[in-house]
């Protein structure tokens, strides 16, 4: 009697137990299922990257949904090249020009840009090198433009459009040294598919980023400071790891730009140079992910 007891106690736990893994299976089955869905309905954006042959300087617009952004406005003397830019994609409002420091290869051209196109707003890196009137020339600029100026430290992200964002990976610390490396670098996410803008970002402002263990890799990277010697410990390139670099150059004027040994650390990359191209390089993302590289 005991043993037919033990048996039947036995199979009642078995059919416990047999029941219990069967709704786990579909809990859990229907979980997978809902977060595979939620990525696959993701909202999808329509975007372009524009990196604008400005020289050995930076430009890059940002279109996103119909919203224009810059990031950096190059030096003075390539503003028509600029325009003509601008004027090709029907450019009329920036909702934001992103500066990234206070270089002339970076800021130049804002003084003219700003007659032509209206900017709603200036972001600028917080950690920066001041005067005794606590101002840099971003400051200054800004406040003879009569453009709001917001400040942006580590971690903080702008809001482009619903669901894309600019993050803020760096500058970390404050370089009192060297205003390259304090460079806003920043991160925009969109269509599954990271692009990664670092401004004139070198050793030191690279060496804080990953001592925090900030994510810096990407699909699409501006190779930091026009791929000088100065900028890219081979150790960061290998955390970008980029599908595409790109590098904002004229070497007739920068011969240590685009450097061989720099791009060498990019050996799995499709590697561009703005030089190359008459107004720059165009990049699109489709709502699929697909990167496309074309002349702008």
């Amino acid at each position: 009697m005991k043993t037919k007891h033990t048996i039947s106690v036995l199979i009642g736990v078995l059919i416990v137990f047999a029941i219990l893994w069967i709704l786990f299976s579909r809990f859990n089955g229907q979980s997978e299922s809902k977060v595979k869905s939620n990525i696959h309905n993701g909202t999808k954006h329509d975007v372009s990257v524009v990196y604008i042959n400005a020289g050995r300087a930076d430009s890059i617009l940002v279109q996103v949904d119909g919203h224009s952004f810059l990031i950096d406005a190059g030096l003075k003397s390539y503003t028509s090249k600029i325009s003509e830019v601008l004027d090709k994609y029907k450019v009329d409002i920036f909702d934001a020009v992103f500066l990234t420091h206070p270089h002339s290869d970076h800021i130049g051209g804002l003084k003219k840009i700003a007659k032509n196109y209206r900017i709603d707003r200036i972001y600028a890196s917080q950690l920066s090198v001041r005067d005794e009137d606590n101002q840099n020339e971003i400051d200054k600029i800004a406040n003879k433009l009569n453009i709001p100026l917001t400040t942006l430290v580590f971690s903080e992200r702008v809001k482009l459009v619903d669901d894309v964002y600019m993050d803020v990976l760096g500058p970390i610390e404050l370089n009192e040294k060297d205003e390259n490396d304090n460079s806003l670098v920043l991160s925009m996410n969109i269509n599954d598919r990271t692009f990664l803008f670092s401004g004139d970002m070198q050793f030191a402002e690279e060496v804080t980023l990953m001592d925090k263990g900030v994510d810096v890799s990407a699909d699409i990277y501006k190779i930091s400071n026009h791929g000088n010697p100065d900028a890219t410990l081979e150790e960061f390139a290998k955390k970008v790891s980029p599908l595409y670099a790109i590098v904002t150059t004229n070497t007739r004027i920068d011969k240590d730009s685009a450097n061989k040994k720099v791009l060498s650390y990019f050996g799995r990359s499709k590697i561009y140079l703005t030089q190359d191209y008459n107004l720059g390089i165009l990049v699109t993302v489709d709502s699929k992910g697909k990167i496309k590289v074309s002349e702008a």
